[in-house]
């Protein structure tokens, strides 16, 4: 697998009519067989389905070099902020919304991990509620602008951080699940760092969801190279329940990720349009340089401005048919011998 030519901006298209091929086994079903579904630009890696999960994957899957080649330190934003002024500060209002959410039925004064913190937007969320927060990293650029009241553990697996085992109230994992490379170790490393009756919050894209269907190819979330997983709600559930979960809640609805994954998802249909652009421009925080022409500036702006209003409702009922771009798993820490 080779290192595509930019951050975002890497074609996908569909593979048709193609067979069942061997692969590793599934992290989640055990299956040996997977379907491939999507090519790649500049990758011999495609997107294969489990036929019999639904949990989507690169095959053959890039060594962990490469996928540390694929975050360089601009991937974070800069002085901890990733998008341009209005967006940033509705991201971090949309945090505090999240927080709150996260933290009903926590102890008060409760320990909280986030696996994957990046900036820390949800640990300062956690912390302004009077929360011991604490998060692991896998590079210290990406938590550059970390609220000082976190403990930030830089480590390349979440196994490696060495955590006391019972020690957490809640484990948060906002995105950050389908980046992982071995899903089943860091459950199990999740569920030895829980106490008993602790709560895991995975949020991750629903590969499942209609967004996904019915955009395809063009689908926002499939974020190739960076998401190694593609989740389905019901294989994410099945992979907790194996591994020591009871799956307590679900939710579909997310203000942030949602309905501008509709916006970039249709804009990411037609061809003539660079891949991801909206994404990039809203990206670009504190930098100067303005990509592409003005004229395409223009297109990219219009559509976030019409075609946000639209898209919210069309999360809005997805959400309500269980059927959300992105969905959140809550699933309880069951207790096991020994504890």
């Amino acid at each position: 697998m080779s290192k595509p030519a930019s951050l975002y901006g890497v074609r996908v298209s569909p593979v048709v009519d193609v067979q069942e091929i061997p692969v590793p086994a599934c992290p989640v079903c055990g299956s040996e067989t997977a379907r491939p579904r999507f090519e790649i630009e500049g990758m011999e890696s495609r997107i294969v389905v489990c036929p019999r999960c639904g949990l989507g994957r690169f095959a053959p899957a890039p060594t962990a070099e490469q996928v540390r080649s694929y975050y360089p330190d601009e991937y974070y934003g800069s002085t901890g902020r990733k998008f341009e002024g209005v967006v940033e500060s509705l991201v971090r209002i949309i945090a505090a919304r999240q927080g709150r959410f996260l933290s009903r039925g926590l102890p008060g004064g409760g320990r909280v991990l986030d696996v994957g913190c990046g900036r820390g937007v949800l640990l300062r969320a956690f912390a302004d509620r009077g929360y011991d927060v604490h998060g692991t990293e896998v590079s210290a650029a990406a938590a550059q602008g970390a609220d000082p009241r976190a403990t930030i553990h830089i480590t390349s697996r979440l196994e490696d951080a060495a955590l006391p085992g019972a020690s957490f109230d809640q484990v948060v994992l906002w995105h950050v699940f389908e980046h992982l490379p071995d899903p089943r170790a860091t459950v199990k490393e999740i569920h030895r760092l829980l106490k008993p009756g602790g709560k895991a919050v995975i949020a991750v894209p629903n590969f499942s969801s209609w967004q996904a269907r019915w955009t395809g190819a063009g689908w926002f979330h499939l974020d190739p190279p960076r998401h190694l997983f593609q989740y389905p709600a019901e294989t994410l559930r099945r992979l907790l329940e194996d591994n020591g979960f009871r799956c307590s809640s679900e939710h579909h609805f997310s203000l942030r990720q949602n309905p501008f994954g509709w916006v970039q998802s249709v804009l990411n249909r037609f061809s003539s349009l660079p891949r991801n652009g909206l994404y990039v421009l809203l990206h670009r925080s504190g930098s100067a340089e303005k990509p592409f022409t003005r004229p395409l500036r223009w297109l990219f702006r219009a559509a976030f401005l019409f075609g946000m209003p639209v898209a919210v409702v069309m999360s809005v009922i997805a959400a309500t048919s269980r059927q959300g771009a992105t969905v959140t798993v809550i699933a309880t820490r069951l207790p096991t011998v020994g504890d």
